[in-house]
């Protein structure tokens, strides 16, 4: 069972966002270069043609980066849910955040909390705004902590 560290949660798990961003801006230049090269030779319509192309692929790849974005923007709410309940149970265990890690990276009812104190469940309410914390004992665990 994996179980992920406080430290997992709160960094940025997200990578790819700079070649993606690489990726937009080598075809803001290219689309560049095939306007210069058509409005210079405006007989010439392949430089016309593969400035469309070039130019649909870039509207293409600003759809995909906008989705991307709306579900980065999901993810750091569900991740700023889950942080947050985590400093809560370390505040009432008496323990640090670093100390604790959950087997799951969104807010779900029936949360496992591993800590040094043992093993817990948090049983959220129906709003989700609190929590009850309960000591449980897993029988046969074999947890994987992932860490950054």
């Amino acid at each position: 069972m994996d179980f992920y560290s406080y430290e997992y949660l709160i960094s940025n798990q997200d990578n790819s966002r700079l070649i993606k961003l690489i990726v937009v801006g080598l075809l803001v230049v290219i689309i560049g270069v095939f306007f210069f090269l058509y409005m210079r030779n405006r007989f010439e319509i392949k430089y016309k043609d593969l400035g469309i192309i070039f130019a649909t692929t870039l509207l293409l790849v600003i759809a995909i980066q906008y989705n991307d974005y709306s579900n980065l923007l999901t993810t750091q709410k569900q991740t700023g849910q889950i942080t947050g309940t985590i400093k809560e149970t370390a505040k009432q265990l008496g323990v640090k955040p670093k100390q604790v890690s959950v087997n799951s990276t969104t807010q779900t009812d029936g949360l496992l909390v591993n800590t040094p104190k043992g093993f817990f469940r948090i049983d959220f309410n129906t709003d989700g705004s609190s929590f009850l914390l309960e000591k449980i004992e897993l029988h046969n665990p074999k947890i994987n902590v992932v860490r950054r």
